[in-house]
């Protein structure tokens, strides 16, 4: 078993749309404590509810950690708001990508 992270393709057709940790794993070569500490210190793309306990990975969240691990800035905010129609939306900001916590 090789310990290189394997490539997301950018084509629509190319995987899921949500990475389950198991996944996110084997694509990052990273371990699970790893991942978490990484989301903690917001170097590593925040899973989202995929409804009851289940959890994922977003893709394109994935893909851009890939292209830049050491780049990668976590959002900076993530708010709900409603819509027109009433739903619940959220609003998210990107960070300053200039910021870097010292």
């Amino acid at each position: 078993m090789s310990n290189k992270p394997e490539n997301i393709s950018s084509s629509p057709d190319a995987g899921p749309a949500f990475y389950r940790l198991a996944d996110v794993i084997r694509i990052t070569a990273l371990s699970r404590s790893t991942i978490y500490r990484r989301i903690a210190a917001g170097e590593f793309p925040a899973q989202v509810s995929l409804g009851g306990r289940a959890t994922g990975w977003r893709r394109e969240a994935l893909k851009t950690w890939l292209n830049d691990p050491t780049g990668f800035r976590a959002l900076a905010t993530c708010e709900r708001r409603h819509g027109t129609s009433g739903a619940q939306v959220r609003h998210v900001a990107a960070a300053d990508r200039a910021f870097r916590p010292g």
